[in-house]
């Protein structure tokens, strides 16, 4: 059987042959390279195009598509790169900034950047919100959103992204099907290209011969470092100043990397590891005198690193006086072991120490019944991540928020760990980003009924993959089909059943299907059925779910009603919400309150959310409660 579909499959490619001009039916050779240099990137990729378009068949249970083939698979993945770098720079560049650039609602025809380390603005159900794209102008980029974003050595230019680096080292990647799969796999809307590129050529440049073994080091490099990170690295409580910067270019900085590695001085070999790790290790700016300090300093090997959070004595006194920024002068690593500090910075001394040692590591923070903590995640072993170090368990830190250092986007432990998982090692995980590309070709192209088999293709070959929900739900919403949207946000439903984050997203998103169409009812059932089954374990999703609600009805008006959600939601989360109940629910309501003139009702919902909730008297969380009492008017 298997024999007869690969035949099958040939003869569909051999007759888009003369569509394509390139002998699709076998992997591409040398000649085809050359020919692609010949006639140019973007022309190179329109021919391949149309031989994938004529060709392509979807997945489903009686047939095997046609991204389940590996020749296939690697024409199609020599389209994505031959598409990338004949792209306009311009378009490129519309495209990263667009998604980041808002119009200023205090200075009309004026434009707001969302800064590095922020989330992208969304909806209630995760949805991504219109930004002011179409009113940037790529040939007038303001320079504070070019300098807010971008690297100090990256200057627009009008030509393709393919001038970004030297042809022959572009070529060489194109030829390099390894590189192209781990690529993209990896690459997002949230990466800029045209620096990846510039990264890359710097690295390859700096360290020709160490290609085949460190490519994926490589790729982490240049797949964190194409952006800026955000003003407040490593975390807020932290002056700028303070903290000192990267004294190295970043191919000294793999060098460092590389020798380290080739003297069996790091818990990892870096040969061994995916640049999906390694962003996490390669994601340490410092002076290179930190590194080498915690390499020499810091002795906990990798299967007990948890306890590089506690080397760092607990500076119980700067609490109890409410110092909560470092008060010590440079934030170095041997500094903060000398002084001692609070949690923020036994975690980013771990986490920096782990990067020194070759182990990747996250930083996190978090609410908990008390407030706010932080600590770390580190990758125990090369397939498992441990992310509860320095966790304080009976506070019941439900969630842990971290950057994602490719991006600089927000990303929590429950995302990384789904990510990381099964949902990245499927056997039909390529096939499934395979279908997705074409969803993405079809769409442009304007064909809906392609782009739907193309997505739902997808899906039945990675029903795990959030991606292929997400573009199956696109192709149903340009349909207008209202029944299958609810079917399949109930499938959706089935299918996260325990990842809680997804399961909360598409729950809302059905609720607001549900409104949209006119049953209150059945909205109000699920948005009550979110905070009912999250607000023991992951109460952050719940005080979302009620916060949603809560802001709904004072944006209609509608103060009794959202008074008695309140009521409502602070019985039901008082003991497990803790600091999301309070940034979430409480210290916005009350602030609403007061600005709606209502000083009676925000008194109300204070005293309330003091019988309510359970904290220790001296905690962060009982220090947020005295100054939103202590509000000039509000007794």
């Amino acid at each position: 059987m298997a024999r007869v579909r690969q035949i099958l499959f040939v003869l569909l490619l051999v007759g888009a042959v003369a569509r394509a001009d390139f002998d699709l039916s076998r992997p591409p050779t040398a000649q085809d390279l050359a020919e692609i240099r010949r006639i140019g990137w973007a022309q190179a990729a329109d021919m391949i195009e149309g031989g994938l378009t004529a060709a392509w068949k979807p997945s489903h249970f009686a047939q095997a598509g046609s991204t389940g083939n590996a020749t296939f698979r690697q024409w199609q993945l020599l389209y994505r790169w031959c598409r990338l770098l004949g792209t306009p720079e311009p378009e490129a560049l519309r495209a990263f900034l667009g998604r980041r650039v808002l119009e200023n609602p205090e200075k009309p025809g004026a434009l707001l950047i969302i800064p590095p380390g922020m989330s992208l603005p969304t909806d209630a159900t995760g949805r991504l919100l219109p930004t002011a794209a179409d009113k940037l102008s790529v040939a007038r980029v303001p320079a504070e959103i070019l300098q807010g974003l971008l690297p100090d050595d990256y200057t627009p230019q009008a030509g393709p992204v393919s001038l970004r680096a030297k042809e022959d080292f572009l070529a060489a990647l194109a030829s390099d099907p390894g590189f192209l799969r781990e690529f993209f796999r990896l690459l997002t809307p949230d990466d800029f290209a045209p620096v990846v590129l510039t990264r890359l050529e710097q690295l390859y440049s700096a360290h020709p011969g160490r290609w085949a073994d460190y490519r994926s080091l490589m790729l982490a490099f240049a797949l964190v470092y194409d952006q800026r990170p955000p003003s407040f690295w490593p975390h807020a409580q932290v002056r700028q100043e303070a903290v000192q910067p990267m004294d190295e270019p970043l191919a000294d900085r793999l060098g460092y990397y590389i020798q380290a590695n080739e003297n069996r001085r790091l818990e990892f070999d870096l040969r061994r590891l995916p640049a999906e790790q390694l962003k996490f290790l390669v994601d340490a700016p410092v002076p290179r005198s930190e590194l080498e300090w915690a390499a020499k300093n810091v002795k906990v090997r990798r299967d007990q690193f948890d306890r590089a959070f506690s080397l760092v004595a607990y500076d119980k006194r700067r609490v109890e006086r409410g110092v909560f920024s470092w008060p010590h002068g440079r934030y170095l690593l041997g500094n903060i072991e000398l002084q001692g500090g609070i949690c923020v910075d036994q975690a980013y001394f771990a986490s920096i120490a782990g990067k020194a040692k070759g182990i990747p590591t996250i930083y996190f923070a978090g609410q908990g019944t008390d407030g706010g903590h932080a600590w770390f995640g580190y990758l125990q072993s090369a397939s498992k991540w441990e992310l509860d170090a320095g966790r304080y368990l009976n506070q019941n830190f439900t969630v842990g928020q971290a950057l994602d250092p490719q991006t600089w986007l927000p990303i929590t432990d429950h995302e990384l760990l789904y990510l990381s998982g099964r949902a990245a090692r499927g056997g039909n995980y390529d096939a499934a980003l395979g279908d997705l590309a074409m969803a993405a070709v079809f769409e442009r192209k304007g064909d809906a009924a392609l782009q739907l088999a193309a997505a739902t293709s997808a899906l039945y070959n990675a029903p795990e993959s959030v991606a292929a929900w997400e573009a199956k739900e696109a192709a149903l919403a340009a349909t207008g089909d209202r029944a299958a949207l609810q079917a399949h946000f109930r499938s959706a439903i089935e299918a996260f059943r325990r990842q809680d984050d997804l399961k909360v997203r598409y729950q809302a998103r059905l609720a607001e299907l549900e409104r949209d169409g006119g049953d209150a009812r059945a909205a109000q059932r699920l948005a009550d059925q979110m905070v009912r089954e999250n607000r023991r374990e992951r109460a952050d999703l719940s005080t979302a779910a009620g916060s949603e609600a809560i802001s709904r009805l004072l944006g209609a008006g509608d103060y009794e009603g959202a008074m008695r959600e309140y009521r409502d939601l602070t019985s039901k989360l008082g003991r497990t919400g803790g600091g999301n109940l309070f940034y979430n629910v409480v210290r916005p309501f009350v602030l609403e309150l007061r600005a709606a003139g209502r000083e009676q009702d925000a008194q109300k919902a204070l005293q309330r959310a003091r019988d309510k909730m359970h904290f220790e008297k001296d905690s962060i969380l009982a220090r947020e409660f005295s100054e939103l009492e202590a509000v000039p008017g509000s007794r």
